[in-house]
């Protein structure tokens, strides 16, 4: 099987190369980004196998798959993604994929995967390998729903605090406040915190109420007074 492999982390899409180019029947062809050059590489190689990481919202990942399905019909596409919510999984999952993987699955599974789509027709069911306890939770909880945890970061962002504040007042780190951000982006199909912010309040997961430190629209102003976090999350 022809591979390409398309990721934004050198190290981790090196690495990978390395292993499955050492094993018996399969090709490594190609190494990219997931930006533009992915789909014109994988156009010029034609690869039975597009293996590429989502780490993105999901406009911008429905994006990326359509021009690598544009680029080359035949191919096979497997999704890596670190990004563990149910929306994410469920909207990714048809969106015309063949496999759709963790991030944090074994080498051996990779390879388990490539070996099973060489072996199956293009209309069997979608490979997935995810952590149990997601895969027991998918299906079953509403798109767009937010967790306890997510919904406290929400309010607190709302308030106008930034990432560090929200940090501090939680007891939890910078860098787990930007992944829930980041869940709660892709979740809800938003690209900022106060879009984030006026969603939350129309479909009424959190209510004017919980924002006590501001009125309504103070509270949704606030949430823009941080675009340094904006800007660094998009960059995550």
């Amino acid at each position: 099987m022809r591979v390409h492999l398309a990721d934004d982390h050198t190290m981790f899409r090196e690495g990978l190369a390395a292993i499955l180019s050492s094993r018996d029947g399969i090709e490594v062809v190609g190494q990219t980004g997931t930006g533009p050059e992915a789909a014109a590489e994988v156009e010029r190689s034609k690869p039975d196998v597009v293996i590429t990481q989502l780490e993105m919202r999901l406009k911008e990942a429905e994006e990326v798959l359509s021009g690598l399905r544009s680029a080359s019909p035949g191919s096979r596409i497997v999704v890596l993604t670190m990004l563990e919510n149910l929306r994410y999984m469920q909207a990714v999952s048809k969106m015309g994929i063949d496999a759709l993987l963790h991030k944090g699955s074994s080498a051996e599974e990779v390879v388990a995967t490539i070996d099973v789509l060489s072996r199956t027709p293009e209309d069997q069911n979608m490979v997935v390998s995810m952590p149990r306890a997601l895969l027991e939770r998918l299906g079953e909880e509403p798109m767009g729903t937010l967790s306890e945890r997510e919904t406290e970061i929400l309010v607190l962002a709302a308030r106008g605090l930034s990432n560090r504040l929200i940090a501090a007042e939680l007891f939890i780190s910078e860098g787990t406040v930007k992944r829930h951000l980041a869940n709660i982006y892709a979740k809800i199909g938003v690209r900022s915190r106060s879009e984030a912010v006026r969603t939350a309040l129309m479909e009424q997961w959190i209510g004017i109420h919980e924002i006590t430190s501001a009125s309504a629209d103070g509270a949704v102003d606030g949430a823009v007074d941080s675009p340094a976090d904006d800007i660094e999350e998009q960059r995550e």
